[in-house]
């Protein structure tokens, strides 16, 4: 896998979760806790969408 594509997605979708997160909530605590469970949920099945991926094409 290029690194580039990791270096630039990862920051990406953090600041995707935090755009959302405040256009939801006013409260700074509650945005950046909902961006981070956001963040966390969105990393987590797109490492798990991957390993399936690179399962497969064995």
């Amino acid at each position: 896998m290029d690194l580039t594509i990791l270096t630039h997605a990862v920051p990406l979708t953090a600041i995707i979760c935090l755009v959302y997160s405040n256009s939801r909530f006013e409260l700074p605590e509650r945005i950046l806790r909902s961006a981070l469970v956001m963040f966390i949920k969105t990393i987590s099945f797109l490492g798990v969408l991957y390993a399936f991926l690179l399962w497969l094409s064995r």
